[in-house]
């Protein structure tokens, strides 16, 4: 499988112009319906088949990109702990600019995914180092 990381610096291009031109809730509102489209496949296989469908899903995409990654559970989370991202990376050695929040995207796309499929996650990061933590559990009850 062929993967275009340009795609990469054009989201974040994107990321800004929405930010600077609508706002921050905008953006957020505009990142929550993309996840709900774009990974309906995923929500509907989280709901049914639980974190190994999250799982599956990150060790194919950090794989295809050449990301350098952990995936682990620790009790009842799925921790991916991303030690090198592939698309800060690449945009850095193509020149790229990058948008300041541009780590924001992962956590608020998550967020939505794991909000519609019954689950919770987190996202620590450093973008300037280029990496992060990002966690799934599924949401508690009462």
């Amino acid at each position: 499988m062929s993967v275009h990381k340009d795609f990469h610096g054009a989201l974040s291009c994107c990321l800004e112009y929405i930010y600077k031109k609508y706002g921050e809730k905008e953006l957020d509102m505009c990142l929550r319906q993309i996840a709900r489209n774009v990974y309906k496949p995923l929500i509907e296989s989280l709901k049914t088949r639980g974190l190994a469908a999250l799982e599956e899903h990150w060790r194919r995409i950090f794989t295809i990109e050449d990301g350098e990654f952990d995936l682990h559970y620790d009790g009842d989370v799925l921790v991916l702990n991303v030690k090198k991202c592939p698309a800060i990376w690449h945009m850095r050695e193509r020149g790229y600019r990058i948008f300041e929040k541009f780590c924001e995207h992962c956590r608020i796309v998550n967020d939505e995914i794991c909000k519609a499929a019954g689950y919770n996650s987190s996202v620590d990061y450093d973008q300037d180092a280029g990496s992060c933590t990002q966690k799934f559990w599924r949401r508690r009850e009462g």
